[in-house]
């Protein structure tokens, strides 16, 4: 009871904080929005807020959206029939210059105003811009039935401009956006302070012996939201990212969100298998990296003259792409049977000689491209459409255009679901990563099973290089960068322990989607990049410590 209040109270703190930050973060849109409607950047946004006069240009309607920037001007208290208006008339006028520079219908109008306009001299008119100049002006003007005189007003974009600088300055008086950074601040803080005390709290709590009088139910309850507090809090971030943008639940983005899962998904196929053996791979991204260069100088197109390999005129195409499939296999499996012999045999650390195989995978990468005939370290690009439309394609449900790359996801993840729970292979992993001491008393060939569960990781490795580099169309010295932070992530989040021996392959396929789908919803959100790195980075963490949580109060 004495820990009761105090326990409420910070409770409270930490709602407000959150509720803080959430105001914060929506104040700063604000000011976002604002930049985006006036086509500048957040820097110079408030020099136009605070100096409307100085502001001359607006950003294309076509880009922002004409019902965006109606509710922005509507929204800052301007009668909404005179900015529709005023937007229909400036999107009418840049669809119809857009039309005026579309060669073809261009050429469709200079010959209904000059017969003499062909084919053949087409080109000559184009160049002679003081002739084609003016006559593209007054094919828009038609098509917008003005004079010249109202054409030069929508040109200079007048009327929205004046709307603009009218009302611009009424932001200052907003105070969510006046307020936005500090309001945020606060709410930072008082998250530390709760989270703080909590943790503080947490290095009390002593474990006891359970009586009968401890509620069974509670215990269910307790256990329950431990093992999937990471999904439940994933979930509700999903859901907080659907309520302020409900078209990021379009179909079109979950196909998005599936197709870039896939490819990080096959790695933390393989990389799980490890994790469960208690060990980890730091060499996934760079050998990725090498395995995709090789894929894609084996399929550039053969009419691609800066071709890595220039010999090759025919391209491979049909069964001749097992050859690209099977050599990026080769060169990963090869760095995965390096690693698995240092863990089995010479009983090193994974996590030293992985970090030795990423450091020679990037050297040998790095190389590999800059040993083009061209003598540069270009990105190797310009694939064969046969290979991409196998590796890159899509089929089709109704109207729904599916990646090949989920289906072989899916594919992979049955198989390796079979392997891990249906086959002696599967046991003898699990039985290693539980306790490697008592697997070999019962009989278990422990530096086999090691070996073949680094065999199988090397194999999903290669066969996602060969996909990445499809997904990609364009592999460098940084392709693969961090790859191994996202297959690691995906395995934790799906609940395989590090501790070794839990583990399941539906988890990962989640835990893998789920991860993907957060990362979408950041970019989606437009939230900046470093501040990604920052909330991945958590989620890592958080996912390790519940897993370790979870190790305690099992112990």
């Amino acid at each position: 009871m004495k820990m009761r209040i105090p326990s409420i109270v910070m409770l409270v703190v930490l709602v407000v904080g959150i509720a803080c930050i959430v105001y914060g973060v929506t104040g700063t849109n604000i000011y976002s929005n604002a930049a985006r409607m006036m086509g500048t950047t957040e820097k110079n946004a408030m020099t136009y807020i605070q100096n409307p006069d100085s502001l001359n240009e607006l950003g294309n309607i076509s880009a922002i959206g004409a019902d965006n920037m109606k509710g922005f001007l509507s929204g800052l208290g301007l009668n909404s029939s005179d900015v529709s208006a005023a937007v229909d008339k400036r999107a009418a006028y840049e669809t119809a210059v857009a039309n005026s520079k579309d060669r073809d219908k261009f050429f469709a109008y200079a010959q209904s105003v000059n017969p003499e306009v062909t084919a053949e001299n087409y080109n000559d008119l184009i160049k002679d811009r003081a002739t084609s100049d003016p006559m593209r002006d007054a094919m828009a003007m038609a098509e917008l039935g003005v004079d010249e005189a109202e054409y030069q007003e929508l040109a200079a974009n007048t009327t929205l401009l004046e709307m603009y600088r009218g009302v611009i300055p009424s932001l200052l008086q907003n105070k969510h956006m006046t307020n936005a950074v500090v309001v945020m601040f606060i709410g930072i803080i008082l998250v530390v302070i709760a989270c703080v005390y909590f943790l503080i709290l947490s290095m009390n709590i002593k474990p006891r012996a359970r009586t009968r009088a401890a509620n069974p139910n509670v215990a269910k309850v307790t256990t329950f939201f431990l093992n999937y507090a990471l999904f439940i809090i994933l979930g509700l971030i999903l859901i907080v990212v659907s309520v302020i943008r409900p078209d990021f639940l379009s179909m079109n983005n979950i196909l998005n969100i599936l197709q870039n899962a896939s490819t990080k998904g096959i790695l933390a196929l393989g990389c799980a298998g490890l994790i469960v053996l208690a060990g980890t791979d730091l060499s996934i991204g760079r050998v990725v990296g090498l395995s995709a260069a090789i894929t894609a100088s084996l399929v550039q197109s053969s009419t691609y003259a800066s071709r890595m390999f220039p010999t090759m005129v025919n391209s491979l195409g049909g069964f001749g792409l097992l050859v690209p499939l099977f050599s990026s296999i080769a060169i990963a499996v090869a760095f995965a049977m390096v690693n698995g012999f240092g863990v089995a045999k010479l009983h090193l650390h994974a996590f030293i000689v992985t970090l030795g195989t990423q450091l020679i995978a990037y050297g040998a990468n790095c190389l590999y491209i800059e040993s083009q005939p061209s003598g540069t370290a270009q990105a190797l690009s310009t694939f064969d459409q046969g290979f991409l439309n196998i590796a890159a394609g899509a089929f089709k449900i109704g109207d729904v255009r599916v990646p090949f790359v989920v289906l072989y996801f899916l594919v992979l993840a049955i198989i390796v679901w079979v392997i891990w729970n249906k086959t002696t292979l599967g046991k003898n992993m699990f039985a290693v990563g539980g306790n490697e001491e008592a697997a070999a008393v019962s009989g278990v060939n422990v530096a086999k099973t090691i070996m073949l569960v680094y065999l199988m990781a090397g194999i999903l490795y290669g066969i996602s290089s060969f996909l990445e580099a499809a997904r990609i169309t364009s592999v460098g010295a940084n392709t693969g960068l961090n790859y191994e932070t996202d297959a690691i992530s995906a395995v934790v989040v799906g609940g395989v322990s590090f501790s070794g021996g839990v583990g399941t392959i539906q988890g990962v396929v989640i835990g893998a989607i789920i991860l993907q789908a957060i990362v979408y919803a950041l970019q989606f959100l437009g939230v900046n990049p470093y501040i990604q790195y920052i909330i991945r980075g958590l989620i890592i963490i958080l996912a390790v410590s519940i897993d370790v949580r979870k190790y305690i109060v099992k112990k």
